[in-house]
């Protein structure tokens, strides 16, 4: 019979390449080369060197912003293919460990353990809680590491996670399941809800504006995101000049 993990890796790779999973080994809880709960800051202080090098011109803010969403997208992705596809959820979830790409954080390594199923809400909780042992620990390593607010991280997190839930759902979920999920997952890791005002029913899918910038324009080789706060404003911008012109 399939293991339970042995479906996680298959169904994660599957959904996006570079989830590419792995079975936590003996020993390497605390293994510096692997972003942790347990051991996050030599890890963290190596991504953000790899990313100075690799994009000097955008500058701190831009690396600390990146850092943090790169050292979330995994575990976001992971917990929403558990409790939406799997219907189960490892009791290991917040052991997770993860591998640096040049200046991308891409595979990871999870030990076995309980598998357990339930109700939808039970499984978020669950989830949700092992998540948020691993966020905080990951936001004390990023704020020991390269400063900046606790509000900020929270904002960033929760716009990651709404913007994760928007793309994965794709057709298949109106404007009142996102908007209903969310505000469980959000109870559970303590995170704002004032963004569910920035969902928008489009005519064949869900659209959504985040609330924060990922800063990706700084880049020399970036832009404005479709989902970015400032290209939203800009044409809202315009559209109130446009409708000053015809009258």
């Amino acid at each position: 019979m399939e293991r339970h993990l042995s479906r996680l890796f298959l169904e994660s790779k599957q959904y996006l390449a570079p989830l590419q999973g792995v079975e936590l080994g003996a020993g390497l809880e605390e293994d510096p080369s692997l972003l942790s709960a347990a051991c996050a800051e030599p890890f963290l202080a190596n991504l953000h060197f790899t990313l100075q090098k690799a994009h000097p011109e955008a500058g701190a803010p831009y690396w600390r912003i990146r850092s943090w969403g790169l050292s979330c997208w995994q575990p976001i992705y992971l917990a929403l293919i558990c409790v939406y596809h799997l219907k189960r959820i490892p009791n290991s979830l917040g052991r997770l460990h993860q591998t640096q790409q040049q200046a991308y954080v891409a595979g990871y390594a999870l030990p076995d353990g309980e598998w357990l199923a339930g109700e939808h809400e039970a499984l978020v909780q669950h989830t949700a809680e092992q998540l948020k042992t691993l966020f905080d620990a990951l936001q004390t390593a990023h704020l020991n590491q390269f400063g900046g607010q606790q509000a900020l991280y929270q904002a960033l997190l929760a716009d990651q996670i709404m913007a994760t839930m928007v793309t994965a759902a794709g057709a298949s979920a109106s404007l009142f399941d996102i908007q209903n999920d969310y505000q469980l997952w959000a109870r559970y890791l303590d995170l704002p809800t004032n963004i569910l005002n920035r969902l928008k029913q489009d005519t064949d899918k869900v659209i959504f504006t985040r609330r924060t910038c990922c800063l990706h324009f700084r880049r020399d080789d970036g832009a404005l995101c479709a989902d970015c706060p400032r290209g939203h404003k800009a044409k809202q911008t315009k559209a109130k000049q446009g409708a000053t012109c015809l009258n």
